[in-house]
């Protein structure tokens, strides 16, 4: 995960025709791909450059094996070159582009940039950057969703966990890292909402006595799954698992092989699929200068543009009882799907609460807010509604729950109808997603039940540790560094 954490410098919304570009070209059969480029006569000179080491056992092997798939498919023989300095990057790609090269694969985020300024001088070369957010006329960049993934490994560790308590730990703290890490906290929330989720940010991305003794740390705080997104510090974090007894989680790659009776599973990116996309755009002169962001996959080539998916669990395969296989394989379809939306956060969340109670019974609000806090919720049985009062008007998350208040079909501030989205809704809560107006500080929200109690006023216990929090800042690039990936 050598690069691809490092300037995120803008974000791209992706149109629908970019599924059903990616969708298309995922189908086409091998045999056909082949035939096409025989018939057409078309050998392309392929370049697979990187920062990472194909060594790594993770980011950088993956995209080395995908390239020598690549091969076998086409029978083509691509050029290499990793471990690349930073500062080489731009010499690199003009050298290649300079040589002739009809694609070129920069695998690392601080390929982009770069990508863009030589793309501009050798217009009848294709630049594709995994993973990337820029683009122009032959640069295109493969962001994948890859919180949509760990939000399956936050819920598969809740679902399975025993002390109430999971972890996590990361290379450093840049804003796509926070991005993973917050797919894998609502994950873990969506399954139990008390469930506490910790975690470490280490500075250090290949000191695996570093990483290890992060995780040792967190098990003595109560954690039971360990999960890492750290290259070979990460592999610290897995033998503190391993020592503990307890499982791990691995990122990119399958790593199951490091400790088979550690490593329950990893998300990993189907980097064969993003790059054999990218050969079939050039081959059939299809290229599209956009960002393409796929989310995740089934299994790996499944059908569609995902490129994301969980590892099976190999020998671990029979401690994983048939009704969280159940549950996990329903709430992976339910994100393909778009039933359950993963957001992306690129500043760190804590969630918000209060506590209503009502006639002896207590119903917890929770919810998150880069701006604003709740100052007092109050439920109103007769027109089936509750009003959630603010400090200040912004974007906001609540979670209501559904013996609260179920069927929400309207939110409004005052007299003027406030666009929400149902992020999620389950027998317990539902998740819902707003802004509130600039200049007005509550909000009204509608179902079609409410709690029939009698009161219509609730008591309202707020914690004096429940304070403004930070996150789901609207993303700008500009103002935002990557680190690794």
């Amino acid at each position: 995960m050598k690069s691809c954490f490092k300037r995120l410098t803008s974000t791209t919304a992706i149109a629908a025709a970019v599924a059903v570009v990616l969708m298309s070209l995922a189908l086409v059969a091998p045999v056909q791909q082949t035939a096409f480029a025989q018939s057409s006569g078309k050998q392309l000179k392929i370049a697979l450059v990187t920062d990472a080491l194909f060594s790594d056992g993770g980011w950088g092997a993956t995209a080395y094996s995908a390239g020598k798939l690549l091969e076998s498919k086409y029978g083509y023989k691509l050029a290499y070159a990793e471990n690349i300095a930073i500062p080489d990057i731009e010499a690199t790609l003009r050298q290649y582009a300079n040589d002739g090269y009809d694609l070129i694969i920069a695998h690392g985020f601080q390929w982009g940039d770069p990508a863009v300024k030589v793309g501009k001088d050798y217009p009848n070369t294709k630049f594709v950057v995994f993973t990337g957010l820029v683009s122009s006329q032959n640069v295109a960049s493969i962001f994948p969703m890859q919180q949509e993934g760990t939000f399956l490994l936050g819920a598969l560790a809740a679902t399975m966990d025993k002390t109430g308590t999971i972890a996590y730990v990361g290379g450093d703290q840049y804003p796509n890292l926070i991005n993973l890490f917050e797919g894998y906290k609502q994950g873990a929330h969506y399954v139990n909402p008390n469930i506490k989720v910790i975690g470490t940010y280490l500075g250090d991305w290949d000191n695996p006595a570093k990483g290890k003794e992060a995780g040792l740390a967190q098990v003595n705080a109560g954690a039971d799954f360990l999960f890492h997104v750290a290259d070979t510090s990460g592999h610290g974090v897995i033998e503190a698992a391993k020592e503990k007894g307890i499982y791990a989680f691995g990122a990119v790659a399958d790593q199951n092989r490091l400790a088979p009776d550690t490593v329950l599973t990893s998300f990993v990116l189907d980097i064969d699929k993003a790059f054999d996309q990218a050969v079939q755009m050039v081959l059939q002169d299809k290229f599209e200068g956009k960002v393409f962001k796929p989310g995740i996959e089934a299994e790996k080539g499944g059908p569609g543009d995902g490129i994301v998916y969980l590892a099976p669990f190999h020998s671990l395969d029979g401690k994983v009882p048939a009704d969280v296989k159940a549950r996990l394989s329903q709430l992976t379809q339910d994100v393909i799907d778009k039933k359950i939306a993963v957001p992306e956060r690129y500043a760190a969340t804590s969630d918000i609460g209060v506590t209503v109670q009502l006639d002896g019974t207590s119903y917890s609000v929770t919810g998150i807010s880069p701006q604003s806090k709740v100052t007092s919720v109050t439920v109103n049985p007769n027109n089936k509604s509750v009003n959630v009062k603010f400090d200040k008007g912004g974007d906001v998350e609540l979670k209501l729950p559904t013996s609260m208040i179920s069927g929400i079909s309207m939110v409004k501030a005052g007299s003027t109808d406030v666009q929400f989205v149902t992020i999620s809704s389950t027998d317990a809560e539902t998740h819902i997603k707003f802004t509130v107006p600039d200049g007005s500080t509550s909000v009204d929200v509608y179902g079609t039940n409410v709690v029939p109690e009698f009161g219509v006023m609730a008591a309202l216990l707020l914690a004096a540790s429940l304070v403004a929090i930070i996150g789901l800042a609207r993303f700008r690039g500009s103002s935002i560094g990557l680190g690794r990936l």
